[in-house]
């Protein structure tokens, strides 16, 4: 039974191999059919010219020797001359075929596969970017994707190698069956070991994934401009250097321990068919010796002995990668266990946010036992102005998530114009919002890009972006920008951009939410890093721009609210106060609380 589970995964093994060969070449077949051809062209000639070569130089040495004999030497010297030039250049010019077919299909290929990873990052659900394990996976899979170019070359090389066997084993039983079968048996045992040594130091990577992005993730500190401050203020570049240098000395240690191994035993076992090389050349000398070869025959089978054993060796080492990157394939195709579950199966199109229904809206982040929002109903209409109040961590961001279908709710349900918002598709659903997130961010592109990347079929870009920057108080911006729309935000591609304060970054971001075509607007917290001169501008701008489109917004500055026809104040993730700011004073209870704190703080 042991004996047959054994043949069963090896058996497995071997098909998942082919599987992974054949997928390679449809891939290069898809990626250009040129390219493919030119390369496998090349990669069986180049063998076959060596064994077409090591025959033309064994009548050459036999000719020399005078164990060939012929009317016209001269003439016949020439000719094998003038053929080992021809299939040194023939040999030559299908190596620069090799190479730049491969030089062109690798960008080709590369390219495709970092968009197409790009695409697995960005149409993953929100939800994955708090999970440390898809990170994990992300970044290894990341790191593997570049496998694939490498796997399409080492299968090539295993055609090219198995044509340079076949041609020089078929050779070598002529004069004498048992050179090729000892050459094999001769190279099994390291092709084993290195094989086994592959799996295990791979395995040992995906092991040190988590470690890896942490190395990074200190280096990342160490060069990014964001961090450069504290980290001179906290004097604490050393220690993060020795954050680094602690993490990498313990991965090293244990790649340097099974390397150092695996070193040792390959190195002894391909001893075995250099041994059978010279062995071969002892037993033709003495058939030399004793008039039954020729020095050709020496020149030749030696040659071809040694051919053997690189081809052995090439095709055992290039299997070797296949089986290794095979490793990495299956883990870029394990990132497929990630689901999506915001599934995008509506159908129906949205050209306007008349209403929202938020109907017993329960919601607990993946992998908390913390309930984030709690049996959550109201309605909004088209007109209204509405402030979401609460507590750090009261769920109104969480709201906004959840009606943007960035997650899924626990239970419960949203409805846009009386349609739960999954029978509408996503692109629909999400075209009719503008949203200022909490965790703002531009982009180092120039002002302009910042704002078409937010809507890139706005008729009047230009027209728009400067009355999007006016409406968000950007003046002290533009006073900046030299080169008007085209002035890089950042120095960081660009030695002639602009540095801005977190307020005036706050600006641009809040700029971006208001240049979008909207029909409702979402502004979260947008006034936390601005002035209190910019922040009454902005208000009363949006006072003026917001009318006739449904707006929401959150704002812990209750000075602003208002600009609100009502509030709703959450806690612990439920509604406990809804009204206007008048009818939540008389009430005296949570928002009467907040609204009493911030007027004794301006009041004492």
């Amino acid at each position: 039974m042991a004996g047959c589970e054994f043949l069963r995964k090896k058996l497995e093994e071997l098909s998942g191999f082919w599987a992974t060969v054949t997928w390679c070449l449809s891939l290069s077949w898809k990626s250009s059919k040129f390219y493919t051809i030119i390369r496998i062209a090349a990669d069986i000639i180049t063998p076959l010219l060596a064994i077409v070569a090591a025959f033309v130089g064994k009548h050459l040495l036999d000719l020399l020797s005078g164990d060939l004999m012929v009317e016209d030497a001269r003439m016949v010297l020439l000719l094998l001359f003038l053929g080992l030039l021809g299939i040194a250049l023939l040999r030559r010019t299908s190596q620069i075929a090799v190479q730049y077919s491969q030089s062109m299909q690798s960008e080709m290929l590369n390219g495709q596969i970092t968009l197409d990873m790009m695409a697995r990052s960005l149409n993953a659900d929100l939800e994955y970017f708090d999970n440390p394990a898809y990170y994990d996976r992300l970044t290894s899979a990341t790191q593997d994707s570049m496998a694939v170019s490498y796997i399409l070359w080492n299968v090539l090389s295993c055609i090219s190698a198995s044509v340079a066997f076949i041609g020089a084993f078929a050779v070598l039983i002529q004069a004498n069956p048992i050179y090729g079968i000892v050459m094999m048996m001769a190279a099994i045992p390291a092709s084993v070991a290195a094989a086994k040594y592959a799996k295990l130091l791979y395995n040992l990577s995906l092991e040190q994934v988590n470690e890896h992005r942490q190395m990074h993730y200190c280096q990342h500190i160490a060069t990014e401009k964001i961090f450069a401050q504290d980290m001179r203020l906290f004097s604490a570049g050393e220690r993060l250097r020795n954050r680094y240098r602690r993490i990498w000395a313990e991965l090293f240690s244990k790649r340097r321990g099974m390397t150092r191994k695996r070193s040792v035993l390959t190195g002894i076992l391909e001893c075995l068919p250099e041994i059978v090389v010279v062995l071969i050349g002892v037993d033709i000398a003495f058939g030399v010796l004793g008039n039954t070869n020729t020095v050709g025959d020496y020149a030749l089978f030696t040659g071809l002995a040694g051919q053997l054993w690189s081809s052995i060796n090439m095709f055992s080492s290039s299997a070797l990668q296949i089986y290794d990157n095979k490793l990495k394939i299956e883990n870029i195709k394990r990132l497929d266990t990630f689901k999506n579950r915001v599934e995008d199966t509506g159908n129906k199109l949205l050209s306007q946010v008349n209403s929202i229904v938020l109907k017993n809206i329960t919601f607990t982040y993946p992998g908390s036992k913390i309930t984030a929002l709690d049996n959550i109903s109201f309605t909004l209409c088209k007109d209204e102005k509405v402030v979401l109040v609460g507590l750090n961590g009261s769920g109104k961001s969480t709201l906004i998530k959840l009606l943007l279908r960035m997650y899924e709710p626990d239970s419960g349900a949203i409805y846009i114009n009386g349609v739960n918002i999954r029978e509408y598709k996503l692109s629909e659903l999400r075209a009719n919002f503008s949203v200022y997130f909490q965790e703002m961010n531009n982009y180092n592109f120039t002002l302009r890009e910042n704002f078409t990347i937010a809507d890139a079929e706005n008729p009047d870009a230009d027209v728009n972006a400067e009355l999007a920057l006016n409406a968000a108080y950007a003046r002290d911006i533009w006073e900046k920008a030299s080169k008007g729309l085209d002035t890089s935000i950042t120095r960081l591609f660009d030695t002639e951009g602009i540095e801005l304060s977190g307020g005036q970054h706050q600006k641009i971001a809040l700029a971006r939410a208001l240049y979008r075509k909207h029909t409702a607007l979402i502004l979260d917290e947008p006034s936390s890093n601005l002035d209190p001169k910019a922040e009454n501008e902005i208000f009363k701008n949006l006072e003026n721009l917001t009318d006739g489109k449904l707006t929401i917004f959150t704002s812990h500055r209750l000075s602003n609210v208002a600009l609100a026809d009502r509030i709703i104040v959450l806690e612990k993730g439920r509604v406990v106060e809804d009204g206007t700011q008048e009818e939540l004073l008389r009430n005296k209870h949570l928002y009467a609380e907040l609204f009493q704190y911030q007027q004794e703080k301006y009041l004492a």
